[in-house]
């Protein structure tokens, strides 16, 4: 028995060896889509033999280009500038930021090599490029997160126990891996639960519902055919030479003369002297050479292959620097559509996967946000009107104003101002108050009340200096 268990161990560290090695080719290609499968190598056409590797075929590449790196990095660039906060729901309806959180710690400082920055924007390039981005979290004393260390897919799998439970084996962070273990030898794993992981996934995979798939997988063909078109061009343009005109005359020339003329062609349209105006004899005609049809489909069909990837990314061409079909007035109703249908669910994607870890939900009025205030802010004169706006109309207090443009605050600006005839639907006017009683006459011969006053005073006075006369000739022995 013995013997037979170490015998399938050597066979499986010898299988393991032999799918490591090679050009990266995967063991488990990926779903088939379309007229293709997409693989950790590139695209097998399904119409290709089973032994192609056999028969000279190779997985066709589909690396980034400029367009899937323009749409990646789109992304990536936009959700890492946006600050993360740790929000709480107050019972007025109102939130306040927690900032004494693990959650507000890590989004401060994720690790002590990478700024917040490097981290998200390398997790969301993850995400894209490959439909999974991994970090590991470790933990204090107190059992609270206290950094994370993001992880390639290529060394990071899900695995699933007999109960169900779900653990990640995990490697290929070497910065991580000798911090774990000093004394780390290549190819060594980990395996950690479920509870110490940030997983986020894209479309699950058919093979694998805990396997994330990128957004590649289905942009396979318009890539590859984006990346051919350019692989044509620079072909032709390495291997051939295309000038721009030919020089034609009746007569024959020798080939002194070709050299001659050529030089002195070159003299008046070439370098320093590109411009000039050459003067043409003895009948010789200049005649352009224009682009073929055959290079305006290729251009024409590497149009439609931009538009289909910025399709499958749900980026709008505008987003990338392709203008074709936008103009200044609708570039920003792009944005705004960008932001609810593309940008807008890989936010709230990212948001939910570090509730989950962190185990706060909104349902325990605590929630983590990345806040799109700055990729809304509007000019200068824009955004002043409606923080005026906002404080006249009651919404803003004038030092809640104030913060937004980075003010201090100011004596008498925390509580919010509206004006007075701005009332509630529900509000009436207070009651009238009750007339003042009339003056009563006095009766014949009596004096009026201000005059009994009047008396009383002057009575109370007398009393008073009398009462200081005596206390003066008693020698001040009379209380």
């Amino acid at each position: 028995m013995a013997e037979n268990q170490n015998a399938r161990s050597l066979l499986s560290r010898i299988a393991g060896r032999l799918i490591g090695r090679g050009s990266g080719w995967s063991s488990n290609p990926g779903p088939w889509t379309g007229p293709a499968a997409y693989t950790d190598a590139g695209w097998i056409p399904m119409n290709w033999p089973v032994n192609f590797g056999q028969v000279g075929y190779d997985p066709i590449p589909t690396g980034w280009n400029s367009v899937v790196y323009a749409c990646i990095m789109l992304y990536a660039r936009t959700i890492a500038q946006l600050p993360g906060y740790h929000k709480r729901t107050l019972p007025d309806d109102g939130t306040e930021t927690v900032t004494n959180s693990a959650l507000s710690r890590i989004l401060l400082k994720p690790n002590d090599y990478e700024t917040p920055s490097d981290f998200m924007m390398n997790l969301v390039i993850s995400l894209l490029a490959e439909g999974n981005g991994y970090a590991l979290g470790l933990r204090n004393d107190r059992g609270e997160f206290k950094e994370f260390h993001r992880l390639p897919q290529s060394g990071t799998r899900p695995l699933i126990a007999e109960d169900g439970s779900i653990f990640y084996s995990i490697g290929g962070n070497p910065v991580l891996d000798y911090r774990l273990d000093p004394a780390f030898a290549d190819g060594k794993r980990w395996i950690v639960p479920q509870r110490d992981m940030l997983h986020i996934r894209g479309p699950s995979s058919k093979q694998n519902l805990l396997i994330g798939e990128s957004p590649l997988v289905a942009a396979g063909l318009p890539v590859g055919t984006y990346s051919g078109g350019f692989a044509h061009l620079w072909n032709f343009f390495k291997n051939m030479s295309r000038p721009s005109g030919v020089l034609s005359t009746d007569l024959v020339l020798t080939a002194p003369q070709v050299k001659e003329l050529r030089e002195r062609w070159e003299e008046q349209a070439k370098g320093v002297a590109m411009g000039g105006v050459p003067i043409l004899s003895a009948g010789l005609k200049w005649q352009q050479l224009g682009i073929s049809a055959a290079d305006i489909a290729i251009a024409e069909q590497m149009k439609l292959s931009i538009a289909d990837i910025a399709r499958i990314f749900g980026v709008p061409l505008a987003l990338i620097n392709d203008m074709s079909g936008a103009t200044y007035s609708n570039t920003e109703v792009l944005m705004t559509m960008w932001l609810r249908q593309g940008l807008g669910f890989y936010l709230n994607h990212i948001e939910l996967a570090f509730d989950k870890t962190f185990q706060i939900d909104r349902q325990n009025n605590e929630y983590m946000e990345l806040d799109i205030e700055m990729l809304l802010r509007p000019t200068f004169k824009e955004r002043i009107e409606g923080l005026v706006r906002a404080i006249t109309g009651g919404l803003y207090a004038p030092n809640e104003a104030r913060k937004k443009e980075g003010l201090k605050k100011v004596k008498g600006g925390d509580e919010p101002r509206v004006q007075q005839q701005q009332v509630p639907l529900s509000w009436e006017p207070p009651p009238e108050p009750a007339p003042a009683p009339e003056p009563v006459e006095p009766a014949d011969g009596e004096d009026p009340p201000e005059a009994d006053a009047a008396k009383m005073i002057d009575l109370a006075a007398g009393r008073s200096n009398r009462v200081r006369y005596m206390r003066d000739l008693f020698g001040g022995k009379l209380h």
